[in-house]
């Protein structure tokens, strides 16, 4: 069994392992899942060694929860893998917290210290218009709940298609489109509200 090529049979015979004590089994959830959560967890922080550490926290989390984790009952759709929602869940809770600690000691007009956070499209952007995007992502997600700030990364940030974050997540294609929806409500507010502190 190789932990890239898990299935969502597999993910959950490992979940019932460790939960049975064999807790050697829990590295296959590391292997697979650490190179998902660290370009995530990079995208939201925009500092490397803060996404590691925060990746380590969510990975002691993951482990202290999982032997009471049950599977969601009657789900939209069966997510290709079953962990996912929750571990992106504790993995996006983690990296708010950080945000949020960060939002309270920096100034917003500190240019130097705005969220590294880069959409498709940065390349092409100038030094300004990157700050705004940067500062545009950082402010929305201070202000939307964990299950919110995975689809807008999943969708603005790393460009995935509503099915495929529907997909993943075991949500239906309305879900997902109602938190893309809320995400744009906050992310047009924040927009205003930078935009009237870059005029002060």
């Amino acid at each position: 069994m190789h932990p890239s090529e898990l299935s969502a049979e597999e993910e959950l015979t490992i979940v019932t392992r460790i939960q049975q004590g064999e807790t050697e089994a829990f590295h296959y959830l590391v292997t697979y899942y650490e190179p998902l959560l660290l370009p995530y967890l990079l995208q939201m922080l925009g500092n490397i060694d803060n996404a590691r550490d925060t990746l380590q926290d969510t990975f002691l989390t993951i482990y202290q929860e999982l032997p009471r984790w049950q599977p969601i009952t009657a789900p939209a759709r069966i997510p290709k893998r079953p962990l996912a929602p929750w571990i992106y869940r504790i993995a996006t809770n983690k990296a708010l917290s950080l945000l949020r600690k960060r939002s309270r000691r920096v100034s917003r007009s500190n240019t130097n210290s705005a969220e590294a956070m880069n959409f498709p499209a940065q390349e092409h952007m100038s030094m300004e218009e990157r700050y705004m995007t940067r500062e545009l992502l950082r402010m929305a997600l201070l202000k939307l709940s964990a299950d919110d700030a995975v689809c807008l990364i999943a969708h603005f940030v790393n460009g995935e298609r509503y099915g495929d974050i529907a997909t993943r997540f075991g949500l239906s294609n309305e879900a997902v489109r109602k938190r893309i929806q809320r995400a744009l409500i906050v992310l047009r507010k924040a927009y205003h509200e930078l935009g009237m502190e870059t005029h002060r």
